[in-house]
């Protein structure tokens, strides 16, 4: 019975090794699976309450066995999934992460093996204003990323993956030169979301509905609408694509055309609403009332891309905010100044900032050093838990590049544990990887070909069982870490979407896994 529960792929010989037992347990063997030798015993620590899985639970630390080769973790009748203890444990992992958003591609013939399909969503697409109600204005806006397990695409959600995939690329030991292409796809598409006349950036293009479950990209035939105009989408447009414009010498003019101009609609829209679906748009919303953290972090970028002061004057009026999910993105604003302005920077301004990046990294710390599995999302296993796992291990690292520490790098590895094993379910979240890898995301593509796309991260546990109806029959009174279903079914917490996927390749990158 594999009910102990451990990185499924395995640790580098000096990386911290963990093993978390549900069982009350005072001592474990470390097995050789090639001989069944036992290679380490030793006792368990004492007893600990995770209220995330509602178990009390023992670790077993075998950090000391540095010996290659294949091993079980085994505890009377209990035993852990295989794993093995190698210099590269993780394979293809990394690759298999950022190959992901080559599966998500829309608006080209993909050459993608079972996966393979026509060009889809190729029709000029109809702009429609908040009451959704056509302006007769349609709109080549081909390419970019599928969002998630549907086919629509959003400005607010991709913004965050460009900046995390070029961030990953910047931060990265060994960055793969790929990852300039992958992203430079999206670019484009995102490009053709501005309004030429007023450099407002339209919020996405879908149909107005989700499609059938199983059904193809080519074979959504249905029309397609471009949604208004929104502030959310216009900030992050200009911060991620003034970001953007350091990568690309070559296109650097007009990244930074494009992002002045979306710049100045935000200035001259301070009381832009919030974004909501028009009447008869049913997909995704991505709606945020708050729209402050994006346009700090379109001047942040522009004031690195520029020099000019009056992007450093509305840095410096603004409020401070951390954040790298969608809807709350001030750590991207606070890296790009503290570590892109030089001698430019107020040095005061510079100084509060790393102050409330630590803060941020320190909080989370003190929550992963509280759990019994060494992540930080203490109780809270929200839509995408999975996300923030990975962003948190994101925020830790960044902020270890101003505090010399090797502490954040050992808890940021301890959530990519989590991920592929290291949880109350003993389930890999990443697609194809490890000995229970989820198998049955809710994912379009993959439910149409029945198999599933390799190197996907999916949602994760969601305490909310009652977002899906799968979750809730599978999970209801369940604790927040076991609110997971790997079921088609299950958009709550089985869906999948390139902005879980992109924190994860950040971490897997920065850690040079």
């Amino acid at each position: 019975m594999e009910s102990i529960h451990i990185n499924q792929l395995g640790y580098r010989p000096n990386d911290k090794k963990k093993a978390v037992l549900p069982v009350d347990a005072v001592e474990f063997d470390v097995v050789r699976i090639c001989d069944n030798d036992v290679l380490y015993s030793s006792k368990t620590g004492e007893p600990r309450y995770s209220f995330a899985s509602g178990e009390i639970v023992r670790i077993a630390d075998f950090s000391e066995l540095t010996e290659l080769g294949e091993y079980k973790v085994v505890s009377g009748e209990n035993q852990s999934y295989p794993f093995v203890i190698d210099e590269n444990p993780y394979g293809n992992l990394s690759q298999a992460v950022l190959e992901f958003f080559h599966y998500q591609k829309c608006g080209v013939n993909l050459d993608a093996d079972e996966w393979s399909h026509a060009a889809c969503h190729a029709s000029l697409a109809h702009v429609i204003d908040k009451n959704g109600v056509k302006t007769g204005e349609k709109k080549d806006v081909s390419g970019g990323w599928h969002d998630a397990g549907d086919y629509g695409r959003y400005i607010v959600p991709a913004a965050q993956t460009v900046a995390q995939l070029l961030l990953a690329y910047e931060h990265s030991p060994n960055p793969d030169p790929v990852v300039l292409n992958i992203v430079w796809f999206e670019i484009e598409w995102m490009l053709k979301m501005q309004d030429k006349k007023t450099g407002g950036v339209y919020h996405k293009v879908s149909c107005h509905n989700f499609d059938a479950l199983d059904e193809m990209p080519d074979d959504e035939k249905e029309e397609l609408v471009i949604c208004p105009i929104s502030a959310t989408a216009t900030a992050d447009f200009a911060a991620s694509i003034a970001l953007a414009s350091r990568f690309y010498a070559e296109r650097e003019e007009e990244l930074l055309n494009a992002a002045t101009r979306a710049w100045q609609w935000c200035i001259d829209n301070p009381q832009a609403s919030n974004f909501k679906n028009p009447p008869g748009v049913n997909t995704g919303g991505y709606g945020d009332p708050d729209c402050e953290d994006e346009r700090f972090w379109a001047a942040c970028e522009l004031f690195v891309a520029t020099g000019d002061e009056k992007y450093h004057n509305y840095i410096q009026s603004a409020e401070l905010s951390t954040g790298l999910g969608w809807r709350d993105m001030g750590t991207f604003g606070l890296i790009a100044y503290l570590l892109h302005t030089g001698d430019k920077a107020d040095p005061e301004l510079k100084q509060l900032m790393k102050h409330r990046l630590m803060f941020a990294a320190q909080d989370i710390y003190k929550v992963c050093k509280s759990d019994p599995y060494g992540i930080s999302l203490g109780t809270n296993y929200r839509w995408g838990s999975n996300m923030d796992v990975a962003n948190n291990a994101m925020t830790m690292l960044l902020a270890g590049l101003f505090e010399k520490t090797a502490d954040y790098q050992a808890a940021a590895l301890e959530h990519i544990n989590y991920l592929l094993g290291k949880n109350a379910l003993s389930q890999s979240y990443i697609s194809g990887f490890g000995s229970k890898p989820m198998k049955n995301p809710h994912h379009r593509p993959s439910v149409a070909v029945g198999k599933t796309v390799p190197g996907m991260v999916a949602g994760g546990p969601n305490g909310n069982t009652r977002a899906d109806s799968a979750l809730h029959q599978h999970c209801s009174g369940m604790p927040p870490m076991k609110c997971y279903v790997d079921h088609i079914d299950s958009c709550a917490s089985n869906e999948i979407a390139i902005y879980w996927n992109s924190p994860v390749y950040f971490v897997l990158s920065f850690l040079g896994l």
